[in-house]
């Protein structure tokens, strides 16, 4: 690692004094940390504000975990030919107050490789049995600036397509589309993308020569 960015050798010193959790709702919560920040040995303290789907005592500040990732990410495509197609879902996001576009994912279960979370997932969310699967990323954080959740990137070849198993409010429809026709998509401002799904959909643009 470069000297510059050797993380022994930072601008200021964090010390985390404590956590106090001020909502208590079942699925996510907001806290407060409090760090005592010293900077060449001038101390002051630092409220932090995040929210999190984890219990006070697991927050990734107090725990130091940062191997096993919350959830998954999927990206799934079929062979067409000489070239593929991917599975593109569309989701209505309360969060957003809109249908957004992406792949597949989901949260992990206790004990769940990511591997068995992407195969529960995809026929879940699409009813795709997948095979092949590539992992991209194994622990990734997604929102550093507010939460300390953290994800796994995959990708893998669908089989075939069942039933999906969605949950009583999930709003989820998937379809598969060309990449030509999802490249299109993605230069139309009328296809709201999430983060995640417009990366993987350029990583397989450069992959197979279609940027």
């Amino acid at each position: 690692m470069s000297e510059k960015f050797n993380e022994n050798n930072g601008l200021l010193t964090w010390n985390l004094e404590g956590v106090k959790q001020e909502t208590n709702h079942p699925f996510l919560n907001y806290y407060t940390l409090t760090y005592d920040v010293n900077k060449e040995g001038h101390h002051k303290t630092y409220p932090y504000y995040m929210v999190s789907r984890k219990n006070a005592n697991e927050l990734r500040p107090q725990s130091q975990e940062f191997h096993r990732p919350d959830a998954v990410i999927i990206g799934l495509y079929r062979k067409e030919g000489d070239g593929i197609s991917v599975l593109l879902t569309k989701q209505f996001r309360p969060a957003f107050g809109h249908y957004v576009y992406s792949v597949a994912a989901g949260l992990m279960d206790e004990g769940e490789s990511i591997e068995d979370c992407a195969r529960r997932e995809a026929h879940e969310e699409c009813g795709a049995q997948i095979d092949d699967i590539e992992i991209l990323t194994p622990f990734s954080p997604s929102a550093t600036g507010i939460s300390d959740e953290a994800n796994a990137m995959v990708m893998a070849r669908v089989v075939s397509m069942g039933q999906k198993d969605l949950e009583e409010f999930e709003d989820i429809s998937s379809e598969f589309v060309t990449l030509d026709e999802a490249k299109r998509m993605m230069r139309d401002p009328h296809y709201i993308f999430a983060l995640n799904g417009l990366l993987w959909l350029h990583y397989l643009l450069a992959r197979f020569g279609k940027e």
